[in-house]
């Protein structure tokens, strides 16, 4: 598995990988199976929602404004954990960084974003899990399912799951590390008016055969990049 360590400002990386294969909700136990049944009942949400006829979409107010925020923010959730979540399989890796950067500062940088987001999602866990206690009696009046409830439901087992792969990142993989000139270029390209840094961004995706790496980086960078 191939994890890259993407320069994202001045001073700031993000760790970025694309895997081939989403296999969470196969491989994550008890908590992939509540991410799946999570998934199933947004679907069935949003299938419902589509076949209501016109005059019924205006009149759902806030319940649908919620269910439809939640389903957006879980995508957006799904998207930001998958590097975590693959690392729970891993017994290898190669981080690769960029070449301007010594390769003991670079997994120096790394090592601590993963205690970052071990730490970080140990105690989202607990804050989810009590989420559910709370928000579960609350919203059973609501018409079809709770999805309310499932949603912490489901950021509590995302939780475990990435906890789970930042343990195994810092504990559980033998790591390489590899320098990349590409991605020493990309430092410099950050600094380029928007325009013209997203046509060098693609290039330079295209190089690592990244498909999403341009966009990933676009949205991470600070304001007033």
């Amino acid at each position: 598995m191939d994890v890259f360590l993407v320069p994202v400002g001045e001073g700031r990386y993000e760790l970025y990988c694309e895997p081939h294969e989403v296999e969470q909700a196969k491989r994550g136990g008890m908590a992939g199976r509540l991410l799946r049944r999570l998934r199933e009942l947004m679907a069935a949400e949003q299938a419902q929602q589509d076949s209501a006829p016109g005059p019924a979409r205006t009149q759902t107010g806030w319940v649908a404004r919620a269910k439809a925020s939640l389903v957006r923010g879980l995508a957006e959730w799904v998207a930001e954990q998958r590097l975590l979540w693959h690392l729970r399989h891993q017994r290898t890796a190669r981080l690769i960084h960029p070449a301007d950067l010594p390769s003991d500062r670079a997994w120096s940088i790394a090592r601590g974003m993963l205690q970052r987001d071990q730490n970080h999602h140990r105690v989202w866990m607990v804050v989810d899990g009590v989420a559910v206690l709370v928000f579960g009696p609350l919203f059973f009046f609501v018409p079809g399912p709770n999805l309310i409830s499932w949603y912490f439901a489901g950021k509590m087992g995302s939780h475990w799951l990435a906890f789970r792969g930042a343990r195994q990142g810092l504990t559980g993989v033998e790591w390489s590390v590899d320098p990349s000139e590409p991605l020493r270029e990309m430092r410099q390209v950050l600094s380029l008016p928007p325009a013209e840094r997203r046509g060098r961004l693609r290039e330079i995706a295209d190089q690592l055969q990244l498909e999403h790496l341009s966009r990933f980086v676009e949205r991470t960078l600070p304001e007033g990049y």
